[in-house]
């Protein structure tokens, strides 16, 4: 029994660390493209910029933040998953666009735009199912709006907190992003795709997919 529970815990670990490191690859992908990323992205590459700060680096201080509030209202939600992606999203993004930086792409090509723009999305939605279906903890961004939700009595339910903090974090990636100009780089039909396409496609692969995966582990 012990060993069997040993085995799904290790699974779930490592569905955790693809799924991550496919969210991250997602934003560097994002960011490559320069046609918009999801608004926390958007708000910490806006900020990064205006200070001159690596965005990984930019990146886990604000989780770490985001991790402080979480651990004093609902430390339920950390787990290994919660500090993964805290560390390493930021970073693999990095690393993604310095690796894309060295390759012939042409930007030019609305072609190559959109394809990029494709595979992130596709990436970021996988990654997201696979990481939530493992059940290993939230990220801090996602948790934010369950602590609103719970610090108001749920009078802001977190649908609408998580509008609210997409909102805030969008106009911050605004105001940040334009001190460098680089204001509708990191908002575009990105952020717009995302907003409305993620939840949709985060549903459909947990269904079809990562959660039957994890119950065919289980059982």
């Amino acid at each position: 029994m012990k060993q069997q529970n040993l085995k799904i815990y290790l699974i779930k670990g490592i569905s955790v660390i693809i799924g991550i490191f496919m969210v991250g690859i997602a934003v560097g992908l994002f960011k490559f493209s320069e046609m918009g990323a999801d608004p926390f992205t958007a708000m910490n590459t806006g900020i990064s910029s205006w200070i001159s700060m690596q965005f990984g680096t930019l990146q886990l201080i604000v989780n770490a933040v985001l991790l402080i509030f979480i651990f004093f209202f609902k430390k339920q939600f950390i787990g290994f998953g919660t500090i993964f992606n805290m560390i390493f999203v930021g970073y693999t993004a990095d690393f993604t666009l310095w690796i894309l930086n060295k390759c012939p792409f042409s930007l030019s090509s609305w072609g190559i735009r959109i394809l990029l723009l494709m595979t992130a999305t596709l990436f970021i939605c996988m990654g997201d199912a696979l990481y939530i279906s493992a059940d290993m903890g939230i990220a801090p961004y996602d948790a934010a709006g369950y602590i609103v939700e719970l610090l108001t009595q749920k009078t802001i339910s977190f649908r609408t907190a998580r509008i609210l903090l997409d909102i805030i974090c969008v106009s911050i990636g605004f105001l940040t992003g334009l001190q460098t100009e680089i204001q509708w780089k990191i908002i575009g039909i990105g952020t717009v795709l995302l907003a409305s396409c993620t939840g949709p496609l985060i549903q459909f692969f947990r269904i079809h997919w990562s959660d039957k995966l994890f119950k065919n582990i289980v059982s």
